[in-house]
């Protein structure tokens, strides 16, 4: 019987060890926390075919298993491939990276193993212009948006609004956190900057509630939550000492986000939407990799126990999701 469950992510990631204790305890499931950043270094891999059987094999830190043996896969957060340091010339160096990328996806791409999320599904549903227009495909209330590096359409943008603007960008650095922030007059002066990058600009959405729903297939859990940091009107991430309550979220909101995932070949995903004073809902972004441990640590809501089951009871047989294309 299939009863290991990989989980794709660094063995000090608080999630992947929490997620880890659930399906062990709750439902008798046996966890594997790989670190794929260990390939191909510390980790040797072999997927072997031959007429009548496909296996592939992992050598690693953790011992050596078989996917074959797996039930499903959870893609929490995957490293990048760590190379030898006798590997010294960069153009070696990325090719190596490059033919570890393939190979592992590959894999994961051609083996039937359930896979929460699909990586390939993941990567595209991270790109926000791709999913700002699925939302807004399926009726989803959106900001007014603009995604530029032309100075010129900012500041049009900007003035048409009257300079109730927010910028934020696509990503955040590895090296820094970066939070939404309002665009100023005086932010104006330096758009020459956006020729080495663009950024994501919106209209300010009026303060009302700020509501966090983690999706697990068709399990959904809404949370608002309560700042004390004035900054943290525009982002709730900037309060460290912010606490969540469960939220009442309208059926017809829970199945449009549904739908949303669905359309961007995702099972799991951490949703942002604003509650307006009116009582509309504004979508803001998804995460299909998102954190959602404080979520349950305030509320008490089973966000843990809910992955762990769409894992152990994984509903998707084939990991390549069909993508809905944008028309």
């Amino acid at each position: 019987m299939k009863d290991t469950i990989l989980i794709i992510g660094q063995p000090d990631d608080v999630h992947a060890s929490a997620l880890a204790v659930v399906l062990k305890s709750e439902f008798d499931a046996q966890p594997i926390i790989w670190d794929n950043g260990s390939i191909p270094t510390e980790s040797l891999m072999d997927f072997i075919l031959s007429k009548n059987d496909t296996d592939f094999s992992l050598k690693g830190p953790e011992g050596s298993f078989s996917l074959n043996n797996i039930r499903s896969i959870w893609w929490r957060r995957p490293s990048k491939f760590r190379l030898d340091d006798s590997v010294t010339d960069p153009k070696v160096r990325a090719y190596c990276l490059s033919e570890c990328e393939t190979f592992f996806k590959g894999v994961l791409n051609a083996v039937d193993i359930p896979i929460i999320n699909n990586p390939f599904a993941e990567s595209l549903a991270t790109y926000k212009p791709r999913q700002l227009k699925m939302a807004q495909r399926i009726g989803l209330d959106i900001p007014r948006t603009i995604m530029s590096n032309d100075p010129e359409h900012i500041r049009d943008f900007w003035e048409s609004l009257d300079g109730k603007c927010i910028y934020k960008p696509f990503a955040s650095p590895s090296w820094t956190f970066s939070e939404t922030r309002l665009l100023t007059k005086e932010d104006l002066k330096d758009l020459d900057k956006l020729h080495h990058a663009p950024i994501i600009v919106q209209e300010k959405i009026e303060k009302g509630m700020d509501v966090r729903v983690n999706i697990f297939g068709e399990a959904i859990f809404a949370a608002d939550v309560n700042t004390h940091v004035p900054a943290a009107e525009l982002d709730w991430r900037i309060d460290l000492t912010a606490k969540w309550k469960e939220h009442n979220l309208p059926d017809a909101i829970g199945r449009q986000l549904i739908l949303l995932l669905n359309n961007l070949g995702l099972h799991y995903g951490c949703i942002d939407l604003r509650q307006q004073p009116d009582g509309n809902y504004k979508f803001f972004e998804v995460n299909p990799s998102g954190q959602f441990l404080f979520v349950e640590i305030d509320t008490g809501q089973p966000l843990l126990r809910s992955l762990a089951k769409l894992l152990v009871y994984p509903e998707v047989k084939n990991p390549q999701i069909a993508l809905q294309p944008l028309n």
